[in-house]
């Protein structure tokens, strides 16, 4: 995945923009479902048994479909936030964590002070071989640690993203349909083979989005799972002695 790109407010803009589609697209669903109801109920009347039967299970069949997409939207629009707080806190521990980090290799590595380039004798051996070995060790692991944790996170909140933003697509596609098929208006001959096609068409999108937002769920559990790698990584004192900082003078 990489260290996260861009700024933070880019993504939960993103997010953002998303959820209102979202949040809009439903109404709409919503509105235009229970207008295409009151219009067989408009003409309910003059339908046939058979007629009837067909387009009860053909609503059942859209209703299914739409209660699906309808309980994912539920979750999304009552749990999105903390999305957008992963996404911060990834960039935040890039920024805060390991940008300072890396930026301490280069100094521990080198002389505070030209005239210590002439520093011989046994000291100056014993902190060539053993201290600054040790400083630059637990400086580059420590920049890995925050690496590791920043990207993490952006693995997590970016496939949370696009989990938000393929629902959206979702919503977005179910709706066309239903506009398409303009059942509100249509006359008595034509509503029974619309309401059919309608549902059959819903459930074909409805089922390919669930599966496309399983896998991304897949996903983010998978990455989840790495937090084991994150608590092994972060009890390792390998450069740690004693899970503090190498000293240089030991009193």
């Amino acid at each position: 995945m990489g260290e996260p790109t861009g700024t933070a407010g880019e993504h939960t803009s993103a997010i953002e923009r998303a959820v209102e589609q979202i949040r809009e697209g439903i109404k709409a669903i919503v509105d235009k479902f229970n207008a295409a109801i009151d219009q067989c109920n408009s003409k309910w009347f003059y339908l046939s048994p058979a007629v009837k039967l067909w387009i009860n299970r053909s609503l059942d069949k859209f209703r299914e479909a739409i209660d699906k997409i309808l309980a994912i939207v539920g979750e999304v629009l009552a749990h999105y936030a903390p999305v957008t707080s992963l996404v911060n806190i990834s960039f935040h521990w890039l920024d805060a964590v390991k940008k300072p980090v890396s930026g301490m290799v280069s100094p521990v590595s080198g002389w505070a002070n030209a005239n210590l380039a002439y520093w011989e004798g046994g000291a100056a051996k014993h902190y060539n071989m053993q201290v600054l070995p040790d400083q630059k060790d637990a400086t580059d692991a420590l920049g890995q640690k925050a690496g590791f944790i920043s990207e993490w996170l952006y693995e997590i909140a970016i496939s949370n993203i696009q989990y938000v933003t393929d629902l959206s697509t979702v919503v977005g596609d179910i709706l066309g349909e239903i506009t398409t098929a303009a059942i509100e208006s249509l006359d008595l001959i034509n509503i029974p083979w619309a309401i059919d096609r309608l549902a059959n068409a819903v459930g074909q999108l409805v089922t390919k989005g669930v599966n496309n937002l399983l896998s991304i769920v897949q996903r983010i559990v998978e990455a989840g799972g790495r937090a084991r790698s994150a608590i092994s990584d972060r009890v390792d004192e390998s450069k740690f002695p004693g899970g503090s900082w190498p000293q240089a003078v030991k009193g």
